[in-house]
């Protein structure tokens, strides 16, 4: 079990931000000092969000609502897509594509694409095809699912967006204000929090503090379950 405190919060490291240049200065007001250079994080404002966050998507989860995770880095992004599996939630962890959500009547198309290949390939339908055929709709098939499965599920717009670092994943922050959809963000010292209704000021860096938030999530919202 997750417990949400001050104790466990800086046992993940989440106190960690990135060094004073770097500080965007709508972090200011979190960030408790800076000690060799580097910005610490105000962690009691830190556990304040992410319990905030946790009733807001506890509430979206009761009310069957679907929550889109996103986080691309290499380093993270297995742990977001476990996460989200978890809950039977759709993601992004390959790349954010541009019109995943402003334009999401054509992505939609694509997933019945690739829902249509899968089904076609599952009853045998592809054997009419030559070998040099199959190997590319075997291809498409690969690269619609690189592309779109982690969103496959996905029948109309999400209800919020989870995500890790805001600052990387700026185009899925455009499209989300864009769409008036609510933002959760673990975001560091680096990150603009404008627009963010749920900002988590933490460390988006470090795989101990992006698991413990994503635990906690999961642990929220599997009681909706």
């Amino acid at each position: 079990m997750i417990e949400i405190t001050k104790e466990a919060l800086q046992k993940a490291g989440l106190q960690y931000g990135f060094s004073r240049t770097r500080r965007h200065p709508s972090v200011k007001p979190f960030v408790e000092g800076n000690y060799n250079g580097v910005d610490f994080i105000n962690i009691d404002k830190t556990k304040e969000q992410l319990e905030n966050a946790l009733a807001f998507l506890t509430a979206l989860k009761g009310a069957g609502k679907t929550i889109l995770f996103v986080g691309v880095k290499p380093e993270i992004r297995q742990i977001v897509k476990e996460a989200a599996l978890s809950l039977n939630a759709p993601y992004v962890t390959e790349r954010f594509i541009g019109g995943t959500l402003t334009n999401f009547p054509q992505i939609k198309k694509r997933i019945e694409k690739l829902h249509d290949l899968l089904k076609k390939k599952e009853t045998g339908e592809l054997a009419v095809y030559t070998k040099k055929e199959q190997l590319l709709i075997q291809r498409d098939i690969d690269r619609l699912d690189r592309d779109f499965g982690g969103i496959s599920s996905l029948t109309n717009l999400p209800a919020a967006v989870v995500m890790i670092d805001s600052r990387h994943e700026d185009m899925c922050v455009r499209e989300a204000l864009q769409l008036h959809i609510p933002i959760v963000a673990l975001s560091n010292t680096d990150c603009k929090l404008d627009g963010i209704e749920y900002p988590i000021i933490g460390n988006d860096g470090s795989v101990a503090s992006v698991k413990f938030v994503l635990e906690a999530i999961k642990e929220a919202l599997a009681d909706k379950e």
